[in-house]
């Protein structure tokens, strides 16, 4: 840990490029909180923001959404929330309602903490957010919380697919949203998930944790599902997944791995199947993911590939860019214990 008037921040210097520098500590104004980081995830996201393929990356900023951590200070007329707590922060920031959302994540004026260039992410020792935004664990543990923010993009994407007891799901691809989604899918009662996945080793990970595996080009030969989501979102697995549902049948895409992709429209209309697109989650969403993986409906350790420090950050990104690593999650340990331990 640096002084108290200074911060560790690991910056984004442009594509493939990465430091840690020295940058003045953050203190939270009126109705803000200023957390002390203990584990940030390194998130799909972020990885294709530092290849830059996304472009919603921009040189000079922080990056990290997916964290925990505890409560360090807060700002005048915060109430409810201890100092040395250990909490979350939804990073999705709305409007108050100006925009006229009905739900917050569909706010018009939407910004995320980490991807808004100008709003400083996790990626750091100390961050200030909203006070509105922190998220008491519940009991979780610190290394578990900084993997809510993915399944809770899991749990919101299940419920717009209106997956319910019984339903057979299919799941197209095995990386982090994709391995929640399985999961979340299973805790909405589906009577059979199975996941696609072309990288062995995540399909090895679906498999070990009780789902049905199958390869990409094997995935046409399924009995018709009623349910299937894309976590990957290129024109060939959209395509797949329209294919694989059943007539009237509804189809998620959750996945950007393209911004246009192809689809045969002749497979949506005439069997009159339902596509539905899932982005970010709401507030409610959020809060309740923290409940049920405290809760232990949902275990989400076995995706942990491991921790690192801050320092050694930016070669984990290297290697999940070039494909030398292949886990699904690696959390940076800002706070926390690098070794993989969960301290609370």
């Amino acid at each position: 840990m640096t002084g108290s008037d200074t911060m560790r921040a690991l910056v984004y210097d442009g594509p493939h490029q990465m430091h840690v520098e020295e940058r003045p500590r953050p203190h939270p104004g009126p109705g803000e909180a200023c957390l002390r980081m203990a584990y940030v995830g390194i998130c799909g996201s972020d990885l294709h923001g530092y290849t830059g393929e996304s472009g919603r990356r921009s040189p000079g900023m922080i990056m990290g959404h997916e964290a925990s951590g505890w409560v360090e200070e807060v700002g005048e007329g915060v109430h409810g929330l201890a100092l040395g707590q250990p909490v979350t922060f939804n990073p999705a920031l709305p409007c108050a309602g100006g925009c006229g959302h009905v739900a917050e994540n569909r706010c018009t004026d939407l910004r995320l903490v980490g991807v808004t260039p100008d709003i400083q992410g996790a990626f750091a020792d100390y961050i200030v957010v909203n006070a509105s935004r922190v998220v008491p664990l519940a009991g979780l543990d610190l290394l578990s919380a900084s993997m809510v923010e993915p399944l809770a993009v899991a749990v919101q994407a299940v419920q717009r697919c209106q997956v319910a007891g019984g339903d057979g799901v299919l799941v197209i691809g095995g990386g982090m949203i994709g391995q929640c989604v399985a999961r979340a899918a299973r805790a909405a009662g589906a009577s059979r998930v199975i996941v696609s996945e072309s990288v062995a080793e995540r399909l090895e990970l679906a498999a070990e944790a009780g789902f049905d595996v199958v390869a990409p080009a094997d995935v046409g030969e399924l009995i018709p599902l009623d349910v299937a989501v894309d976590a990957v979102g290129i024109s060939p697995t959209a395509s797949a997944a329209i294919r694989a549902v059943r007539k009237g049948g509804t189809i998620g895409f959750v996945g950007l791995g393209l911004p246009e992709v192809s689809i045969p429209l002749f497979e949506v209309v005439v069997p009159e199947r339902s596509i539905v697109g899932s982005f970010c989650y709401t507030d409610a969403v959020f809060t309740e993911t923290v409940r049920t993986m405290a809760s232990g409906e949902v275990d989400l350790s076995p995706l942990l590939g491991g921790t690192v420090s801050l320092e050694e950050a930016h070669d984990a990104f290297e290697d999940l860019a070039t494909g030398r690593r292949k886990d699904v999650k690696i959390v940076v340990a800002v706070g926390g214990d690098s070794s993989g331990g969960a301290n609370g």
